[in-house]
């Protein structure tokens, strides 16, 4: 459907990652370019005493982590093309190249929470910024999260909804499962305003709809406590999906009051798309 590759930035061991670009890929019929950066950046390095030895045990290291990363996917998706990058670039250089030819970027938590990764890791955030394709976290959890479950679709009026629309209607299709749009309404909304709002986002989704028929698409409300309602979908679901916001100045859409409880508690990847997110050939 789409010749652009999904491409996965691994730092370590990170089989959550590795199992959702896999699953990417396949369902899209994508490539999939397995990428481990071992450079250090201009910066750093000008702080460092960085020998020829040091080096090369970062570049073992890379090697090793490719090597592991190329057993898995040849042991649970032998038929997927599949190509194993060790970059000499710093991660976030490496990444910022890979993501302008994507048509998904994963990253992996590491050895801090993945959510204090998402909101504090330069590389991630940059990346949630300013990257052309969509972005998606994947916690490394165990027991792992379902890739089978429903796809979580949140909108409200501060962010693009077209890129996530996109984005949630094909995943909903490809994965063949269910799609739910949850529309998240400030605290105290009027019922009467609510129901105006609601009304409007049926109108929107009744094109897509009609564009992907063969997605069931559930509608709800999210009113008060909605990262609590956030919460509760992401401990049934394979993905939450979230439009980046207008204003430049925030990192994306879940960085508001809503933000903490629901990166803290979340049990799913979650994937933050750009309004101008154009797709996958077919629909």
């Amino acid at each position: 459907m789409n010749n652009k590759p999904v491409v996965v930035g691994l730092a370590d061991d990170q089989p959550r990652a590795l199992r959702f670009a896999m699953d990417e890929a396949s369902a899209f019929g994508s490539p999939l370019r397995v990428v481990y950066a071992y450079g250090v950046s201009l910066r750093a390095s000008q702080f460092s005493d960085l020998d020829q030895d040091v080096v090369e045990k970062l570049r073992s290291l890379g090697q090793t982590v490719l090597d592991d990363a190329r057993l898995f996917v040849g042991k649970h998706a032998p038929t997927l093309s599949v190509e194993y990058v060790l970059s000499a670039e710093a991660p976030l250089d490496a990444l910022v190249l890979e993501a302008a030819n994507a048509r998904t970027l994963v990253l992996g938590s590491d050895d801090v929470p993945w959510y204090d990764r998402l909101l504090r890791s330069k590389i991630a955030g940059y990346l949630a910024r300013n990257a052309p394709c969509p972005v998606v976290v994947v916690p490394e959890l165990d027991p792992p999260v379902s890739a089978g479950g429903e796809i979580v679709l949140t909108l409200d009026g501060d962010t693009s909804g077209e890129g996530s629309l996109r984005m949630a209607f094909e995943e909903a299709s490809a994965r063949k499962t269910v799609l739910h749009v949850l529309h998240c309404l400030p605290p105290a909304t009027l019922a009467s305003d609510a129901a105006i709002s609601r009304s409007k986002m049926s109108d929107v989704l009744a094109g897509w709809r009609t564009a992907f028929p063969e997605v069931t698409v559930l509608e709800g409300d999210a009113v008060g406590d909605v990262e609590a309602a956030i919460v509760r979908a992401t401990y049934h679901s394979g993905l939450v999906i979230v439009g980046r916001p207008h204003q430049h100045g925030v990192p994306f859409a879940l960085l508001r009051h809503v933000a903490v409880k629901v990166l803290t508690e979340a049990r799913c990847p979650v994937a933050v798309v750009p309004g101008d997110y154009s797709g996958s050939a077919g629909h």
